[in-house]
């Protein structure tokens, strides 16, 4: 049982004052980042879980040691892109000896290549083949540190331990999930992220990718079918982001996005049905979501309404539906997601507390979503609060008290320094807070 809304959410009847707002989330983030660094060391291959659990090793980005490689190379990044104009925010909680050490690109490079060769060495033979889940997705990250590194050769490693497995799925598309958490779609991602960052490179480093991603994504579309595109998932028709369907549109429109071109010139019947089926399936969403005030976790439970969270809910929705506005220019759609974001402010500061998954952090990128394509500043206040749940303790004490039943530990995730339910998803909601990239397995 789930429990009812006025269990399982918190009414932000005491929000904080809204003023430094970067100056706070990056301080925020620091303390995080303290954090971290204490409880995890490099290295670490395990999934540093709540004390009543027994330590196991996971390389995974979802709960184990990938999400400790993300980071490292997401901080890399943010301190890499950060504008000189907010820089001068972005001091708070660090002392005059930290602040240099902070700001050293190099540091976190280091750290990202002691932990991947802690994890490289560890890897076996898997079925796991999505970003979130699977041993590819280091080696896709792998791929990332070897050309900041120049290290060609290492780099073509990388690359070919990702593509491996493109033939497997190809001919025995049915012996996968078709979802985005274990499934296909999340093996496109890490097409779409070689794509996007290496397409336009030269030499060694040039990757076009745009071929395998429109073969995947027919794969993909004959799976859900024409019309109301449909994900199955253990037998249940899933809407959700981790799941269901909005998680398999919301690759399909990248995959679009980055090859609109190619798409139409290899099969423009196939591209026209496929849009045509995303915007039919998202029409029916939205109905669905005007009618119960969100969007259940299935077909097959339509009147259970009560999770706001990013694996079932409006929060996997915003993106999607954003995306769509982008490509079809359908003003229904940026409406729906700005309905939406209303609707997850009153609802979205769940009690679960902690990380992307099924948490506040992860609810809050929604708001930024909407805020870096309308710049309505209320959204990045929406936001602001969502990400400092822990400064206010009128929601951190709920966090702290709630008896989730599917926790070991009281108010503790069980995964506290994970990726997709613990720190460092909250640590990539703050930099993005500062410096929008992307949602973590969502977006590239």
């Amino acid at each position: 049982m789930q429990g009812t809304l006025r269990e399982t959410q918190i009414h932000l009847t005491n929000p904080l004052p809204e003023e430094n707002l970067i100056q706070n989330v990056f301080e925020s983030l620091v303390r995080e980042f303290k954090e971290f660094r204490a409880n995890v060391p490099i290295g670490c291959i395990t999934n540093k879980c709540s004390s009543k659990q027994k330590e196991q090793q996971d390389l995974s980005m979802f709960c184990g040691a990938g999400g400790y490689l993300y980071l490292y190379l997401r901080i890399y990044e943010f301190v890499q892109t950060l504008p000189e104009e907010l820089q001068f925010f972005c001091t708070s909680g660090l002392s005059d000896s930290e602040l240099p050490e902070f700001y050293n690109p190099q540091i976190y490079l280091d750290l990202a290549e002691q932990q991947f060769d802690a994890m490289k060495i560890q890897f076996k033979k898997e079925r796991n083949i999505s970003f979130l889940m699977s041993n590819s997705a280091t080696y896709l990250l792998g791929a990332d540190l070897y050309f900041i590194k120049k290290d060609k050769e290492n780099f073509s490693k990388c690359i070919a331990q990702v593509l491996s497995i493109f033939a497997n799925i190809m001919a025995n598309p049915h012996y996968f999930q078709q979802e985005l958490l274990y499934g296909i779609p999340g093996y496109l991602y890490m097409f779409l992220w070689i794509n996007k960052r290496y397409s336009k490179e030269e030499g060694s480093y040039q990757l076009d990718l745009r071929s395998h991603i429109f073969n995947l994504c027919k794969v993909i579309v004959g799976n859900c079918g024409q019309g109301i595109m449909k994900c199955k998932f253990y037998d249940q028709t899933y809407f959700g982001g981790a799941h269901g369907i909005l998680g398999v549109i919301q690759i399909l429109l990248l995959s679009y996005e980055q090859g609109k071109d190619y798409f139409h010139l290899k099969d423009e019947k196939f591209t026209l049905k496929m849009l045509e089926s995303i915007s039919l399936t998202l029409d029916y969403l939205l109905k669905i979501y005007y009618k119960e005030g969100n969007i259940p976790p299935s077909a097959e439970d339509l009147f259970s309404t009560e999770l706001y969270q990013f694996c079932h809910g409006i929060p996997g929705a915003i993106t999607p539906f954003l995306k769509a506005y982008e490509i079809f220019n359908k003003k229904d759609y940026l409406n729906g997601a700005i309905h939406m974001s209303e609707t997850l402010y009153k609802y979205g500061m769940i009690k679960k507390g902690y990380g992307i998954c099924h948490g506040i952090p992860g609810n809050s990128y929604g708001f930024m979503q909407i805020y870096n394509l309308t710049k309505n500043e209320k959204l990045q206040k929406y936001a602001y609060q969502f990400l400092q749940y822990k400064q206010n303790p009128h929601v951190f004490n709920e966090v702290k008290n709630f008896q989730f039943y599917d926790r070991f530990v009281v108010g503790m995730s069980d995964n506290p320094f994970s990726l997709m339910l613990g720190s460092v998803g909250d640590m990539c909601a703050m930099m993005d807070f500062i410096n929008y990239k992307r949602m973590p397995g969502y977006e590239i």
